[in-house]
């Protein structure tokens, strides 16, 4: 193995590990916050028909349960990216459709970075009105 192919395969390890860590981090993100909302008005909201804002709560529910869905889908294409590449390697579109299923990855991904930002926005929100 010649240092241009032995750096070719360090920069596509580097690229799966960073993939890997980025759907595990938004999966943990995401359970995590609509875990800790539950904690939270568990804790300090006992009685939640009084509480002020409930739409941000409930708004940050939908969109963490969202991200969650969205991060699974990600994944899923994701596989489906890698078999079709590993079966279609040598086809003459191969550059042009595997730029398709980067696409959709990435636009996935921006999907689930917003709705994050937006969902722990709005439970910040939600917690500031209520404390």
């Amino acid at each position: 193995m010649d240092d241009d192919e032995n750096y070719s395969n360090k920069k596509y390890e580097a690229l799966n590990y960073s993939n890997q860590q980025f759907d595990k981090n938004v999966l943990f993100i995401a359970s995590g916050a609509l875990g800790i909302s539950f904690a939270f008005i568990e804790k300090m909201v006992p009685d939640i028909t009084e509480a002020t804002g409930k739409c941000n709560l409930i708004s940050s529910w939908y969109l963490y349960a969202t991200v969650i869905f969205l991060s699974l889908t990600a994944h899923f294409i994701s596989i489906l990216a890698n078999r079709w590449a590993i079966v279609n390697a040598d086809s003459k579109n191969f550059d042009k459709i595997s730029c398709q299923w980067n696409w959709t990855i990435r636009t996935f991904n921006i999907f689930m970075i917003i709705g994050l930002l937006i969902a722990t926005l709005l439970l910040i929100s939600f917690i500031q009105i209520n404390i």
